[in-house]
């Protein structure tokens, strides 16, 4: 048997211990050393809660205070781990004078257990006995007890010491109980004397008597021919104990809150309480011997036969069901059911079903659920709530074959912000992030802050990884604007982390954790930037960062000019007009392709400042050539989709016109179907107030998009172009030839001209020309000319005249 000793001076500083004083507490070897306080001992166990729930150090000072009384104790304590062990304490004098006190810690886990088990043992025994359903007695004529079971002396709690004596006469045990009040209140030897005489003269006799224990016991006397008489002794407290609870169970069945059910074993409805009858509307009448499940709706997953089965072999089931109303709408109900066997063949008999209204908890849960899940500064999504939606959309992802994407977002200077001007105003900066980044992302997006200044976005169905930079270009954009806090302009800026599923992880941890590497990597590269985690897509991204970036700059540094490419007849010989085109010489990258930088200036909106810095320059242009001695031409440039949503569009056109010297009716707009299909009411308000100008209007890449024939007849429009992707294999492809020639025949039947893009052969002219196509532009007759060399080229064609 593990035993400890330990020994603490006066002030309660440990001197002597043994090994199994820290084997019985289960105390550290480096926390017990000589010197070391009794507090800090005692802090260990507190910390571990064995001393129960609570301040860990107002358990110290507890302990602590009762230890400097210095008195004797002896008690026993259970630790978290199961074990027992009795502390014996005694105060240590030496020469009368108290030193401390020495204290012993025995094991007694298994001596518990030994004495758990005879307990158990003498219980197991003690019901066999008292299972004796009756006791019995046998009195003799001279009123001696002849004979008795154990039970007697059960049922009449008589001590062994007074049936000992042989022969045991009636008396003696009438005058014990009379002594111990079995009788009533009055005096002993009266009493015994009238129990006497009655006994003197037996008759049969049965009553109920209910001893000051409360037992009741029911008592038959029968006399026997030589004068004594037996007597049966049968405990109905039990019997009386059941009629009563069965007087109960019939209250709580009609007055009890929660509804009950009772079915034979076909789940057919033998009775229900008047609480079934509040919940459901339903009288009792109008449910018996129809299935509970008229009522009670185990849902498509557990059909009732199903359900009936379950219930019938395990014999129980509890969960959420929806029980119908009579109204018809159905509430949520916590449902227990039970079935009840026939005690006589153990078969199922009947099933008891227990409902209770859960509606309130439901909303409750529902309430706690937002609260568990929802970040309380900014009301988004929290981390628990992020990794909860990261396990619905992987195994959609997977089961559809589509990527997501995740982005990391880190606010660049906050922790200064937050720092320098107070928690109050950093919580302003992240419910404005927050309120910013809801509004750029989608509907099916997903925006969660994990904490502090951290945020991730989910991207679900995505397409390409260009969409997700597409998304953080929005982002650093959107949190560019100053955020406006008290008197504060303040500035913050996002480092954005992007990683892919499936391609940079499995699951959500290491998703999350590529896309925080990413972030850092962001951070490391000049902030307020994005990076994607895998080492290709970063290439694409930073190449097109690094373009939108420089973009910003072209105009005020002078990197944009104009070529212009002439349009003529379909003859060949006269030319008609121009289509200016924009180029962009970057001083360390060289020429960089229309279409590298025109889709990034559509998407970040610079579009708008260089489809105005176009139109003004080609019209300038146009008229400088006349001015020197060019015949007038049409010059048209192209309009985005962007610039035509503008309303101040036309107003816009008008004052290039008026600063140019123009003539209105020299500038053609070539605008994209598609562009015009975006919003075509509001498109034909504004071209008709340009056509108004008399500015020539022209369909661009007709045939790439998606028209209406009812809105092309009312766009006020002159020309149709159709798209050079048409023209290239007409010569050998039948339905590019056929597409050409029947949207030339569409044009004339609607009044407009059409001109040709990208004619390269001669066969190719001479197709379009049979065809009475108006107009053709291509390499046939020139590419794209600067502006020295489109002057002389069409000056030597068409003088002035």
């Amino acid at each position: 048997m593990p035993q400890g000793i330990s020994v603490f001076d006066e002030n309660l500083y440990l001197r002597v211990w043994n090994q199994g004083m820290l084997d019985v507490l289960g105390l550290p070897a480096d926390a017990v050393y000589e010197g070391v306080h009794f507090a800090d001992l005692i802090r260990i166990p507190a910390s571990r809660g064995e001393y129960g729930p609570g301040d860990v150090e107002a358990h110290v000072e507890r302990i602590t205070s009762l230890a400097l009384k210095f008195q004797a104790h002896r008690f026993e304590r259970t630790r978290p781990s199961g074990r027992t062990h009795l502390v014996q304490g005694e105060p240590l004098t030496i020469d009368g004078q108290l030193a401390g006190f020495i204290t012993t810690y025995t094991d007694i886990t298994e001596r518990k257990a030994a004495e758990q088990a005879l307990q158990t043992q003498h219980d197991l025994l003690q019901t066999v006995i008292e299972s004796i359903p009756s006791a019995v007695s046998l009195f003799d004529k001279n009123l001696d007890l002849a004979l008795h079971n154990r039970e007697l002396q059960r049922l009449l709690d008589l001590p062994d010491a007074v049936l000992a004596e042989k022969p045991v006469p009636m008396e003696r045990i009438f005058r014990f109980n009379a002594e111990r009040g079995e009788y009533g209140p009055g005096d002993t030897d009266a009493i015994v004397k009238a129990l006497l005489a009655r006994a003197s003269s037996p008759k049969a006799h049965h009553f109920e008597r209910t001893r000051p224990n409360g037992m009741t016991l029911d008592i038959r006397g029968v006399p026997l021919a030589d004068g004594g008489f037996v007597t049966i002794y049968t405990d109905i407290t039990e019997r009386r104990a059941s009629a009563e609870r069965e007087q109960l169970a019939q209250k709580v069945f009609t007055h009890t809150p929660t509804g009950i059910v009772v079915t034979d074993e076909q789940q057919c409805i033998l009775s229900i309480n008047p609480a079934m009858t509040q919940m459901t509307g339903f009288e009792t009448f109008e449910l018996l011997g129809h299935t509970v499940f008229s009522v009670i709706n185990p849902g498509p997953e557990l059909p009732p036969e199903t359900f009936q089965e379950i219930v019938a072999v395990r014999g129980a089931w509890n969960g959420e069901l929806e029980v119908a109303r009579k109204t018809g709408r159905d509430f949520p109900a916590g449902v227990r059911v039970s079935r009840v066997d026939d005690p006589h063949s153990g078969l199922p008999a009947h099933y008891i079903w227990i409902l209770a209204d859960i509606t309130e908890r439901r909303e409750a849960e529902e309430r706690m659920r937002h609260i568990a899940q929802t970040d309380a500064l900014t009301g988004l999504p929290n981390r628990l709530a992020l990794m909860l939606r990261l396990a619905q959309l992987f195994p959609e992802a997977l089961r559809h074959g589509r990527k997501l994407a995740i982005m990391f977002i880190d606010l660049d200077r906050f922790k200064i912000i937050n720092d320098t001007l107070g928690h109050q105003v950093g919580d302003e900066i992240l419910r404005e992030v927050a309120c910013r980044l809801s509004q750029v992302v989608r509907e099916t997006d997903f925006v969660a802050r994990l904490g502090g200044d951290e945020f991730v976005i989910i991207l679900p169905g995505l397409q390409t990884p260009a969409d997700a930079a597409m998304v953080a270009s929005k982002i650093i954009g959107a949190l560019s604007t100053p955020i406006q806090v008290e008197d504060h302009e303040l500035h913050t800026s996002p480092s954005i982390g992007i990683s892919v599923f499936p391609d940079d992880g499995p699951d959500g941890d290491s998703i999350l954790k590529h896309a925080d590497t990413a972030m850092y990597h962001a951070k490391s590269a000049g902030r307020n930037n994005y990076q994607f985690y895998a080492h290709e897509m970063n290439q694409l991204a930073s190449e097109r960062l690094n373009i939108e970036r420089k973009l910003r700059q072209a105009l005020s540094r002078n990197e944009l000019s104009l070529c212009f490419q002439p349009q003529f007849s379909a003859d060949g010989r006269s030319p008609t007009g121009v289509e200016a085109l924009v180029r962009w010489h970057h001083p360390t990258d060289g020429m960089i392709a229309p279409d590298r930088f025109i889709p990034v200036a559509e998407e970040t909106g610079n579009i708008i400042e260089i489809g105005e810095w176009v139109l003004l320059n080609a019209c300038r242009e146009m008229r400088r050539w006349i001015d020197n001695g060019l015949k007038p031409l049409r010059v048209a440039a192209n309009i985005s989709a962007r610039q035509l949503r503008r309303r101040d569009f036309p107003e816009m056109v008008a004052g290039v016109l008026a600063e140019s010297g123009l003539p209105a009716e020299l500038l053609e707009l070539e605008i994209t179907e598609s562009s015009m299909m975006e919003n075509p009411e509001e498109a034909i308000q504004i071209l008709e107030k340009i056509g108004r100008m008399g500015i020539t209007l022209a369909v661009d890449d007709f045939g790439t998009g998606y028209s209406s024939l009812a809105y092309l007849k009312r766009f006020p429009i002159d020309h149709l172009k159709i798209d050079r992707s048409f023209i290239r294999d007409i010569e050998t492809d039948l339905n590019d030839r056929a597409i050409a020639f029947g949207t030339i025949a569409l044009a004339h039947s609607l009044g407009l001209n059409v001109i040709a893009e990208g004619v390269e052969t001669e066969d190719q002219l001479e197709l379009l020309r049979s065809n009475a196509c108006d107009e053709v532009q291509g390499y046939l007759f020139s590419k794209p000319l600067t502006s020295a060399a489109a002057f002389a080229f069409l000056h030597a064609r068409s003088p002035a005249e």
